[in-house]
């Protein structure tokens, strides 16, 4: 009962606001809940690196395709290309590039049984080749998940130990974006065909990570066919000047080719597809490992720390500066995440946005409960008292309700039935509380009118005060309107008990303005906006004099001050209130004389 009545407590609320926020933190580190939003903002700042920030490859990769012109010169099936690849070998020795890699499927036999000495051109031109520049030879996956195996003697005319994989590992799903061969099991067992190219090129940075897709401009590619009429001719000149000194990758670019998904394109002869040739994702690895190295991914520890960081937007009252700097936040984050992957780094942020976003949003729907309790509160505390449009201005927040208590110069009213009490004794109950409700609802709707406060009803009285809780210019002004009000409206009230052969009443009203302590005031079970203080009771004393008098409203001096005495108040002179001489006004309405 004791941890129940502690959670009254606004401290304790907001202190266990802050846990729950910091464990749905934890949970959505743990849980990678943010997983797929971080995926989508990487593959997007990926594009924008690569469209507007991309950075120059020293030596860049070279890449030789195989399209569809090539399959339509050379008709036979490329497991039979043996003379055009051996002619592609020996175009490779005369231009000496720093590398080369053979991204295609190599034959896995010798043909000689259809043709006697076939394979000799593809084992003289890998011989040629590797004496002038280091070849490396793809591996690739058969259906079971076994590497394919290539013909022992091409592995040995192209040096021995040059077998590397070319199997590229897609995310859950299927986009490449990362290089690390333990992604893939068969990978385990070899080396990638880019990172044996990368051991050959002295300035290359091996490592895992992610692939740098800001690294140099959309692939274009030479026609293989092109490299070898340029073999025919013997241009050395062009050969060199194309090849001499870069990594070259030979590959297939044609659609009957193997292709992946990449987040950007890469193909500068196919500007929108995100699907490409599997050699454009090798290659782009490979200019990764040539530039910077491989994006790292941030430290798990610091990831879950800002993740953590994130679910302090449970703190602070929402307004407009919390409201700017939830939406300047993803677009800081985002900013941040681009600028340290440009460095190098990695920092997912789906985790931090949703940990941010989840926290602000409980935050908002806490305030929300609280306002509507407040406002139904507010509506239970100020209903009875003001007028329904006093009172959507106090739950707008656009008059403060003065709750805690304070010191206001109001105008106070009381009226009272003339000689109710021996009027109660004669009837019976139900005709007193009849004519009661008729009365006070008629005098409560005179009150309200003009944004007086209803405080309490005592026997035949009522007790109103003007300009609490909200300000009024003249409030004595507006308590001589509401008189004026409520004597009309007993005359409504005298014509209805006439048609029941029932006697009118009579009212005094008495008004007196002055200081008063204006709050809320009682115990939990039982509580009333009110005021109290000296002005109240010299009030009620003004009130007897109207009988004395024979004016249905009365008022003090400062009243009649505040409104320059108009309204023809009749100056009745010094008389005794409260055991103190007052300065008193009659006042007989302009409205209720001329009817």
């Amino acid at each position: 009962m004791e941890a129940l009545t502690r959670l009254n407590d606004p401290k304790i609320r907001l202190l266990l606001g802050l846990c729950i926020c910091l464990l749905t933190a934890l949970l959505l580190d743990i849980s990678q809940a943010g997983k797929a939003l971080s995926r989508s903002v990487l593959d997007d700042q990926f594009g924008f690196l690569h469209r507007y920030e991309a950075h120059p490859v020293t030596n860049d990769v070279v890449i030789v395709g195989i399209d569809e012109e090539s399959y339509k010169t050379f008709n036979e099936p490329l497991a039979l290309w043996h003379p055009y690849l051996g002619k592609f070998l020996q175009a490779m020795a005369i231009a000496k590039p720093a590398v080369v890699g053979l991204d295609i499927v190599l034959p896995e036999r010798s043909y000689e049984f259809l043709i006697p000495q076939y394979d000799q051109s593809l084992l003289q031109g890998l011989q040629t080749a590797r004496a002038q520049t280091p070849l490396v030879l793809a591996q690739t996956v058969e259906v079971n998940g076994e590497f394919r195996k290539v013909y022992e003697p091409v592995v040995a005319a192209s040096g021995g130990n040059t077998l590397a994989s070319v199997m590229v590992c897609p995310d859950d799903d299927g986009v490449v974006r990362h290089f690390d061969p333990n992604r893939c099991t068969v990978n385990a067992h070899g080396s990638m065909l880019v990172e044996k190219m990368a051991e050959h090129l002295g300035n290359a940075k091996p490592g895992t990570g992610l692939v740098d897709f800001g690294a140099g401009q959309p692939f274009e590619y030479i026609p293989f066919a092109k490299v070898l009429e340029w073999q025919v001719q013997g241009n050395a000149e062009q050969l060199t000047g194309i090849f001499g000194g870069k990594p070259v990758l030979l590959g297939v670019v044609s659609p009957l080719g193997e292709r992946v998904n990449s987040p950007v394109p890469l193909a500068a002869w196919d500007p929108s597809r995100h699907r490409i040739p599997a050699v454009l994702m090798q290659a782009q690895m490979l200019r990764s490992m040539l530039g910077g190295g491989m994006i790292r991914e941030t430290n798990d520890y610091a990831v879950l720390a800002l993740t953590l960081l994130a679910a302090l937007f449970w703190l602070g009252r929402t307004g407009w500066l919390k409201l700017v700097a939830v939406a300047a936040f993803p677009l800081l984050l985002v900013s941040v995440s681009t600028w340290l992957m440009e460095q190098g780094t990695y920092l997912p942020i789906g985790g931090i946005l949703l940990s941010g976003l989840f926290s602000f949003l409980a935050r908002l729907a806490f305030e929300g409960v609280l306002q509507l309790r407040q406002r139904k509160w507010l509506r239970g505390t100020f209903g009875s008292y003001v007028s329904q449009d006093v009172l959507h201005e106090i739950m707008a927040g656009n008059i403060r309700s003065g709750l805690v208590g304070a010191r206001i110069r109001v105008c106070i009213l009381f009226a009272d039935i003339h000689d109710f009490s021996e009027r109660s004794e004669k009837c019976l109950p139900q005709e007193v509380v009849s004519l009661l409700n008729d009365y006070f609802s008629e005098m409560t709707v005179a009150i309200h009118q003009y944004k007086g406060t209803v405080d309490k009803f005592v026997g035949g009285g009522i007790m109103a005060f003007f300009g609490a809780p909200q300000a009024l210019e003249c409030p004595e002004k507006n308590a001589l309107e509401a008189a004026q009000e409520m004597l009309l409206r007993l005359r409504h009230i005298n014509a209805r008990l006439q048609e029941q052969d029932i006697a009118p009443i009579e009212i005094g009203i008495a008004l007196h303005a002055g200081e008063a302590i204006i709050g809320h005031i009682g115990s939990e079970l039982r509580h009333e906006y009110t005021a109290i203080g000296k002005a109240v009771s010299l009030t009620a004393g003004l009130e007897r004099l109207t009988k004395t008098l024979k004016y249905p409203v009365v008022c003090s001096d400062s009243v009649a001050k505040a409104v320059e005495n108009s309204g023809d108040l009749i100056d009745c002179g010094e008389h005794a209130v409260n055991d103190a001489s007052f300065h008193v006004y009659g006042w007989t309405p302009p409205l209720l004389a001329a009817i």
